[in-house]
């Protein structure tokens, strides 16, 4: 087998899903291309996350899962603004359809590529081969087979289908589509007098197949897809004299500046001021700036429009050099369309083309060209994309092209998303313009002043390039954010996509944010280039030119660069940027990027500003070659290790404060927002707070929510894998302080990420760490047994509730510890509280720290928190209580140099009562641990977050191993109404099952986290 095949098998294997409890129920104007006015086709946006979007998200009403009732998918577009309808479509016109299908198990195919694109993972940079998308995460052939005899039953010819997989092309008249999708058409007339058809209401098809596809593309066939670029004609920037000399560019040797031929036109104009030659542009990036720059790679740009090779000729003999560039036609032919000779049609391919061979001459150039722009369909833009992916030939993708995401249909979005996510599971990087028009993305498409962002730069697997302008003077460069006479970079919060996690702690938003990075795109000091315009010359005339379209092939150089470097060459290309372009910015922001920290991006109405640090505006900032190369193309990844041992803290560490900025987003510029919801907070924990920088397999955290806006969870996993489906702590109303204990997977980069679906600050506080040597200790689990009960002068001589002091915890010789352990794990719980309030465990004899372990926002909370505690020299741990409250400690086990070792697992959950019946009063429920997730027989103990929701009264869950007796002591408290979480350390019985007792009727949940062998 080999290991493309394995991976595959890997992740091809279907995924349990369960909600998490919390809610509760835890989850300028554009030059030389006629822009069409149209309004959105106001399709209601389905907000998908990443990858995970299938037509089961999209489809609308009726009929049963695997009935032959129609369903919907998506939505019907709405005519644009302005447009009359012209009557019913002519039954006989012929439209061209693809039927897409989703992957088999989108969440495979997501989890596949954040493995295969974040530093540290076991799966980093082995990417799948060509050609072997389809038979890993491509739709089964069953259900090719299915969809395709749908489409023959109700009258169509389906063609072949995509060799990914994902499209099955349809050709049929406007009357046989009507029929097999029941939808009827409608001419319209734009504004500007074309005539264009849509459907006029949502495609449908038979339920037992409709789940299988994604969206159905070119049932209507307007879009309002653009360049762009930017030129700027005025005295300022001189263009070439009319009439210009007809004589060809003279052939020139390689050099990093530029012939006199095209610099001549601009008398006064200085490089690096006024316009940035290759050599100029590579020197500000730290870029190399050579002939052979970029050689062995092979870099796509997307086109639609007739690229002119006289003036990419004109280009190679000014600059010297002799780059390969070659085309690759897609529903068109060699020659068809407008010619590149008006000033208008060419000049993109052009700035495209030229841009990339000035700065990587020795790389090869493949031109995928589609239609012409102003008659192309979505679905020919989908089969331009889907060709370059399938191709598989370049490394690097660059789009210039793009449409704002209130005009694109969901079919569209969530096509490019599948095509997009397949680019990165072969390691292609794909980097997409951000857009000319500032933060009103959709001002040329519809005329709304609305914050909007472009896509494909808002697709969550591209990485989004917005603009700069930049100047030199002596020995000093500045850039400063592209607003000049009506052109700004495009950025912005997308308006169809959930937060992704790489732009957790970067990007505050409650959506993908735009853009990820910027580069030069201010015409005024832009790119020299050569371009057809027959009003001025009969040959290939010079001229200067902008937009975000200069700055996408930009920063497609700078990854062709880093990909031909030693680094990539032996730890494989950079692939999907994303995941691995924010660890960058997050582990040494002024090493990887040149932050741009002035001007805005407000054009027809108030946009965004450009801050210290990442902003909506020019992203992460422009590249610093020498430092991402050695980011982006770190070594790939090695298989994590098994059994693990534990090194508590004498004093809990502060890791993450989102109140005061500790440990939240850029090192150097700490920010006092809370974590929005939808939002992802990574948290460094190798080389943080004593902890070591390497070898670190699993970390005990105490996490606390404060300040929050209405009930929520909170999910901990380890950084550059799979977000769980499990939750670590859960709270049910707003103004709560609750905390919990979570032991939490560390992945190789030493991040944990922490997700919350209810906006709130978070706090997180490292009690100790796993590693896979030995020199930790080893854990014995103990049957609980109670150590401390104020109510009742357990461990305490009174009965009364402490308030403001300290009570001193006999536990060596007590409850089973014995005199040789190190750490003990204590239940603490809270109860009958007076006001609000926190509760610290820490070493006898030892400074009381500022960490928390248990929290209470009001009086009579009842609420438990597991421990992990350092014992003092004399024996005994201390507990103080902040506030009025009684005080319980249960303990469950303890650390020392005997007992077993400690293995992690992904999260999984293995019980919810809410998809059968709640747990009784008094009733015991056994729950198989051995065999689940993994966990082998034999196990001595298993580490769950235990949840309990819809309770129904006060009450208490107690867990142990079964076959034993129930203990007296409780695991989780709780008063009726709320939804509490508290982590289990509970001995396995021999039959390899754990024992749950309430005595109060409640739903219980349970996710493991990993178990002691």
């Amino acid at each position: 087998m080999t290991e493309h095949q394995f991976l595959g098998e890997r992740f091809c294997m279907a995924k349990k899903v369960h909600a998490a409890p919390g809610r509760p129920g835890p989850a300028a104007g554009k030059t030389g291309r006629r822009a069409r006015v149209i309004m959105a086709a106001s399709t209601a946006v389905v907000a998908l996350t990443v990858v995970t979007a299938t037509a089961n998200s999209a489809v609308a009403q009726g009929g049963t899962a695997g009935s032959n009732a129609p369903k919907r998918i998506g939505t019907a577009p709405r005519a644009p603004a302005g447009a009359t309808a012209t009557g019913a479509t002519a039954s006989g016109t012929t439209l061209h359809l693809s039927v897409n299908l989703a992957p088999r198990d989108p969440q495979s195919l997501a989890d596949f590529v954040t493995a295969v694109s974040t530093p540290g993972n076991s799966l980093y940079h082995h990417y799948l081969a060509k050609g072997q998308f389809a038979s890993v995460f491509g739709p089964t052939q069953a259900t090719i087979t299915e969809v395709s005899q749908a489409l023959k039953t109700a009258g169509l010819t389906p063609g072949k289908v995509s060799s990914d997989g994902l499209s099955i092309p349809v050709t049929a008249t406007a009357a046989k589509a009507s029929h097999a999708f029941d939808t009827g058409f409608r001419n319209i007339r734009l504004k500007d007098g074309t005539t264009d058809y849509l459907n006029t209401s949502a495609p449908a098809l038979p339920g037992y197949v409709a789940a299988s596809v994604t969206g159905i593309v070119g049932l209507s066939n307007f879009n309002a897809i653009t360049s762009h670029h930017s030129a700027v004609r005025s005295a300022s920037k001189p263009s070439a004299a009319a009439g210009r000399s007809s004589n060809t560019v003279a052939p020139h040797a390689y050099s990093p500046g530029l012939c006199s031929d095209i610099t001549s036109p601009f008398p006064g104009s200085i490089d690096g001021t006024d316009y940035y030659s290759p050599g100029k542009l590579a020197g500000a990036y730290k870029m190399t700036s050579s002939a052979t720059a970029g050689a062995g790679q092979t870099v796509a740009v997307f086109e639609l429009e007739n690229v002119d090779a006289a003036s990419i000729a004109a280009y190679q003999s000014c600059v010297g050099t002799n780059t390969s560039v070659s085309n690759v036609f897609v529903d068109t032919t060699s020659g068809a369309g407008a010619p590149p000779t008006d000033g208008s049609v060419g000049v993109e391919s052009a700035l495209d083309i030229e841009d990339l061979i000035g700065l990587v001459p020795g790389a090869s150039i493949i031109d995928y060209q589609g239609p012409d722009a102003t008659s192309a369909t979505d679905q020919n833009v989908i089969d331009v994309y889907q060709r370059m992916v399938t191709d598989d030939q370049a490394q690097v993708i660059s789009t210039s092209w793009g449409e704002c995401e209130g005009v694109e249909s969901s079919a569209t979005a969530n096509a490019e998303n599948t095509i997009f996510a397949e680019a990165a599971t072969q390691g292609q990087s794909v980097v997409a313009a951000s857009g000319d028009s500032g933060s009103s993305d959709c001002y040329y498409q519809n005329g709304s002043t609305a914050k909007a962002v472009d896509d494909p730069a808002s697709q969550p697997y591209v990485t989004g390039v917005g603009g700069t302008t930049m100047t030199t003077s002596g020995s000093t460069t500045t850039q400063k954010t592209w607003n000049v006479n009506g052109g700004a970079t495009g950025g912005g919060a997308s308006s169809r996509w959930a937060p992704v996690v790489y732009q957790g702690g970067i990007a505050a938003t409650t959506k993908r944010a735009v853009p990820d990075v910027s580069a030069l795109a201010d015409p005024y000091t832009g790119y020299p280039i050569y371009y057809q315009d027959d009003a001025r010359s009969t040959n290939p005339s010079p001229d200067i030119i902008g937009g975000t379209s200069g700055a996408a092939p930009t920063w497609a150089a700078a990854i062709v660069q880093a990909n031909a470097g030693t680094a990539c060459q032996a730890n494989g290309q950079v692939g999907f940027l994303n995941n691995a372009l924010y660890k960058a910015a997050r582990s040494s922001y002024p090493t990887n990027f040149w932050d741009v920290t002035s001007g805005n991006n407000s054009v027809y109405a108030t946009g965004f500003t450009a801050a210290a640090g990442y902003d909506q505006v020019t992203g992460l900032g422009s590249p610093k070659e020498t430092g991402l190369t050695t980011a982006l193309c770190a070594a790939k990844g090695t298989a994590a290790t098994g059994a693990s041992t534990f090194h508590p803290l004498s004093s809990p560490k502060r890791l993450l404060d989102t109140r005061n900025g500790t440990g939240w987003g850029l090192s150097s510029i700490p920010s006092t927002k809370p974590l929005v919801a939808g939002g992802t907070a990574p948290v460094k924990v190798e080389g943080v707070g004593g902890i070591p920088s390497s070898g670190v397999t699993g970390v005990v955290l105490n996490l606390t929510v404060t300040g929050t806006t209405g009930a929520g969870s909170v999910i901990a996993w380890a950084d550059g894998t799979r977000k769980p489906s499990t939750s670590n702590l859960n709270w049910t109303g707003a103004s709560q302080t609750i905390a919990a204990s979570a032991t939490v997977k560390v992945a190789g980069d030493g991040v944990v990420d922490l997700y919350t679906n209810s906006a709130t600050h978070l706090i997180a506080d490292v009690q100790g760490y796993y590693t896979s040597g030995t020199t930790g200790s080893n854990y014995t689990a103990l049957t609980p047994a109670r150590l401390l009960d104020t109510r009742s002068k357990v461990g305490i001589p009174t009965n009364t509730k402490i308030s403001n002091a300290v009570v001193s915890l006999k536990v060596r010789g007590h409850g089973g510890v014995p005199t040789g352990a190190t750490s003990v794990v204590l239940n603490l719980t809270a109860t009958q509280t007076v006001g609000g309030g926190y509760l610290e465990a820490y070493p006898e004899g030892a400074t009381r720290p500022t960490a928390s372990n248990v929290n209470w926002s009001a009086t009579g909370t009842t609420i438990p928190n597991l421990v992990v505690v350092p014992i003092g020299s004399d024996g005994n741990v201390s507990l103080y209580v902040h506030g009025t409250s009684h005080v319980i400690a249960d303990v469950s086990g303890y650390f020392s140099t005997s007992g077993s070792a400690f293995d992690t697992v992904t999260p999984l959950r293995l019980l919810d009562t809410r998809k059968t019946t709640p747990l009784g009063s008094g009733k015991t429920l056994a729950l198989q641990i051995s065999g689940a997730d993994a966990i082998p027989t034999g196990v001595k103990a298993v580490v769950l977050t235990v949840t309990v929701t819809g309770t129904t009264g006060s009450g208490y869950l107690t867990a142990w191993a079964d076959g034993g007796s129930r203990p007296t002591a409780s695991n989780l408290n709780w008063v009726k109404g709320k939804t509490i979480s508290n982590q289990v350390i509970v001995p396995v019985g021999s039959n390899g099952k754990v024992d749950f007792y309430t005595n109060s009727t409640t739903n219980v949940i349970a996710d493991v986290a990993g178990y002691i062998g």
